[in-house]
């Protein structure tokens, strides 16, 4: 009988204890007249409920109070989708099934229409079939908090066609979305007199531009490769980019890629998110993918896109290229 007590003792006391994961969350337990008492779990220490007439036994408190309903113990569950670090390693929704390098929980958005030089859009096709929730386009909607909080990036496209221009407000919440941890990346080169005016308006309040001359020009539509790489999180590893007719960026931020004395590549920390500048758009066809080898477009999209997300938040590893 001795025995049999002890187990059921041990086994009250592991319940009691265990809800609080590694590191020592916080749980609640059920609320009675007896004192609450502190008992170790495993990974942390676990605080369990109050219990009436209860007893404390071997630093645990048993009683009829209810066991708490803390979140870990132990290790932590599998990490899933839900903004929480179910895994307590300090990341939250870093969940990569297929290894591919894109966190199946990302949520990215495009402004604009993709370009029609090429053939395919990167986003249409390879972040959908990575990400689980794929890449939404919101096109010429209006920019204001509520939008752009449900995204941690968002990649302007060709903003020539959108038959308005962004208005002060829209700026604002842009301006406040990107300080408070989101990833804005541009694209330009789309060859319309007027595309520069909607996305110099977005990248003022950063102090970033494009510059009004379009650059290395390409017959035929082959592009040229970018060469000159500064090391960053967004240039590591890559080697050769093409561009064909692009503008130059300029403005404040780290220039990171130039080609024949032309920045093709700015990148800057605004607050607690980032701004990317790339001075082209043939990164998004797949014509560059598919006939060009020698260029590391994929590893240049995982990068960006890595370095944009909000840190400690769905960041996963980046495969060694083959």
């Amino acid at each position: 009988m001795q025995h049999s007590y002890a187990l059921q003792l041990a086994a009250v006391i592991f319940v009691l204890a265990s809800g609080c994961g590694q590191g020592g969350g916080t749980s609640t337990g059920g609320s009675g007249t007896g004192a609450s008492a502190t008992g170790s779990g495993q990974g942390g220490a676990g605080q369990g409920g109050a219990g009436q007439g209860g007893e404390n036994v071997g630093g645990a408190f048993v009683g009829s109070g209810g066991a708490g309903n803390g979140t870990g113990g132990g290790g932590g569950g599998p990490e899933v989708c839900d903004g929480i670090d179910n895994d307590n390693d300090g990341t939250i929704d870093n969940v990569d099934v297929g290894n591919d390098g894109i966190c199946d929980c990302l949520r990215i958005a495009t402004l604009g229409l993709p370009g029609q030089w090429g053939n395919g859009d990167v986003f249409a096709s390879w972040l959908d079939a990575r990400s689980d929730n794929g890449a939404v386009s919101l096109n010429d909607q209006v920019l204001t908090k509520d939008l752009l909080d449900k995204y941690q990036v968002i990649v302007a496209q060709n903003l020539s066609e959108l038959g308005r221009t962004y208005s002060a407000a829209e700026v604002a919440a842009l301006n406040d979305w990107v300080k408070a941890g989101g990833g804005f990346m541009t694209l330009i080169g789309y060859a319309d007199p007027t595309e520069r005016t909607n996305v110099n308006t977005l990248l003022g309040s950063f102090g970033m531009s494009y510059g009004a001359q379009q650059i290395l020009p390409q017959s035929g539509g082959a592009t040229i490769p970018v060469t000159n790489w500064v090391s960053h999180p967004v240039t590591n590893g890559v080697t050769r980019i093409g561009v064909d007719n692009g503008y130059p960026v300029e403005g404040m931020g780290q220039t990171i890629a130039t080609e024949q004395g032309y920045d093709l590549l700015k990148a800057q920390d605004v607050g607690s998110g980032h701004v990317l500048l790339w001075g082209d758009e043939w990164i998004t066809y797949d014509s560059e993918w598919t006939e060009h080898p020698e260029y590391q477009l994929e590893l240049f999209w995982l990068n960006a896109i890595k370095w944009l997300t909000p840190a400690k938040n769905c960041q996963v590893n980046i495969p060694t290229p083959n």
